[in-house]
Formats: C-alpha cells, structure tokens, sequence
C-alpha cells in the first residue's frame, strides 16, 4: 500500500492527493486527514460535506458516503477523481423539506462546475479534468433510466459520455455509487443499470447490422457524378438507367463492384448501343 502522507507528499499536494486516491483503501487516507484537520487545508470542499445528512433516504452523511465511493470504484486517476467529486456540490445544494425530506438540486450540474478549480490546484492536466467533469456531470443519469426512454434518450446519454471509455468510466462510477450506500439495500439500482447497459448493447449491435447491411448491398462502381461526367452530356433520366444496368451486372457477377476501369468499359458499350435510353435533356 502506498503511503500517502510521507514528507515527500507532504511537501507536494498534487503528489499527496494522486497516492490517496491510487492508493488501495483511500477512505483510510481521507478519514486520517479529516481527524487532524489536515483535509480541511487540502481540499475544503470535502471536508465541508463531514456531516451534510442525506437523512431519510441514506443513513451516511455525503462524506462517509463520498468514501465508500472512491473505496469502490477502480484504481484509475479518471475514476477515483469522479469518485471523490461526484457528490462534492451537496454542501451548497442541501435543502430539507418541511416535511423533514433533504434534496440536493442540481448537485451534479453545480458539482461538475467546480471540478476544474479543484483539480487545477493539484496540477491536474486539462483531459483529465475534462473527462472528470464529464462523469459528475453525468452521473446521475445512467441509474434514472428506464424502458420509457426513448432509443435517441440512450444514444444521446452515448454520445454525452464521451466513447466506449467514457461510457465504461459512467457506468463504474454509477454502480459504485450504488455500493457506496451498502448496506442499504441497492439491487434495484443495479438492475436498472444492467437494463441500461443492455439497451445500449441492443442499439450498437442494431447499428452494427445496419452498416454491414449498407456495405454488403450491392452497388454500382461508379456514382451519378462520375456516369454524368463520362457521358459527356448534362443530366437526365439516363444517367439512372446506365446506373442500374450495371448494378444489375454486379448482382448477376459479371461486374465485380470495386471493379471501375471494367465498370467504365460497360458504361461506354452502353451509352454507344442504347442512346435512345439516354433520355437526353
């Protein structure tokens, strides 16, 4: 395990927060340094969420919670940044209700706001900052879905997360925000995320067909603008019927479709024996 609070860290707080957070058990690091005050000269904004109550819905306050975050999620700077940052706008968002309910509005809108000036005071690069404002950005998203949404709802949550990667970095940090609330019970909102991911699996692979379905049809070597241009005349109706005459010569095999030099020499035997298909404009 790393020792995170050596006089070599100690004297570079961008080396101290990295060893924390790759560390194998960083709760243990970030418990340490909230008994000796050391957390609240570091990083305030966490220390600020040690007893913001989450009451009725959680038993944790969004520290403790906020550690058995980052305890859960993967050993990657990208994951445990997003980890320890999901819920860091829970301080300035905390509401409670007169019926005794506690909301955090726009938490994850605020939050993601404040993740460049954070970061950027440990020297953390521009992409890595990025990719983490993206996740707690997005983080509540992936456990809201349900089978309601629409297919252009899925693929624009896709797309907002940035890539295979940063789907795969969006749903870690969401089943691990799950798990930061055991023991409470969380299998509810962990099939909901397998329905999720299932949903995009189905969408992807209907799109994969879709393309090879697309590549696989047969099509004529030469396009409208090349049959125009090697007719030497303006367009008309015959530029389609030359089109589908040697699309019908792929699909019988005597044209192979990326063959153009053969293709051009079947465009010229027709233009020459059938001009009165040419339908001249």
């Amino acid at each position: 395990m790393i020792e995170a609070t050596s006089a070599t860290a100690r004297a570079n707080p961008a080396v101290e927060i990295r060893q924390a957070l790759l560390s194998d058990h960083p709760s243990d690091i970030f418990l340490r340094w909230a008994r000796t005050g050391h957390l609240r000269e570091l990083l305030p904004e966490l220390d600020a969420m040690r007893g913001v109550i989450q009451r009725p819905a959680h038993r944790d306050d969004a520290f403790m919670h906020t550690l058995k975050v980052v305890d859960a999620i993967e050993p990657s700077l990208v994951r445990r940044w997003a980890a320890l940052l999901h819920d860091i706008a829970k301080p300035l968002t905390f509401v409670r209700t007169p019926q005794g309910r506690v909301h955090f509005f726009d938490h994850d809108r605020i939050g993601a706001e404040m993740v460049p000036d954070i970061m950027a005071r440990f020297g953390e690069p521009p992409e890595l900052m990025e990719q983490v404002q993206r996740l707690v950005r997005l983080h509540m998203r992936p456990v809201s879905y349900t089978p309601e949404w629409s297919d252009a709802a899925v693929r624009r949550l896709i797309e907002e997360a940035g890539g295979e990667q940063g789907w795969q970095d969006l749903i870690a940090l969401a089943r691990a925000d799950l798990r930061g609330y055991l023991p409470e019970p969380v299998d509810r909102g962990l099939w909901v995320l397998d329905q999720l991911e299932a949903r995009r699996a189905s969408l992807l692979e209907a799109e994969r067909r879709h393309r090879h379905e697309q590549t696989a049809r047969p099509r004529s070597p030469l396009n409208g603008p090349e049959l125009i241009a090697l007719a030497g005349r303006p367009p008309g109706p015959g530029v389609g019927h030359l089109k589908q005459y040697l699309l019908e010569q792929v699909r019988s095999g005597e044209l192979v479709q990326d063959d153009r030099q053969a293709a051009r020499r079947l465009a010229l035997e027709w233009l020459n024996r059938y001009p009165e298909r040419q339908g001249l404009a």
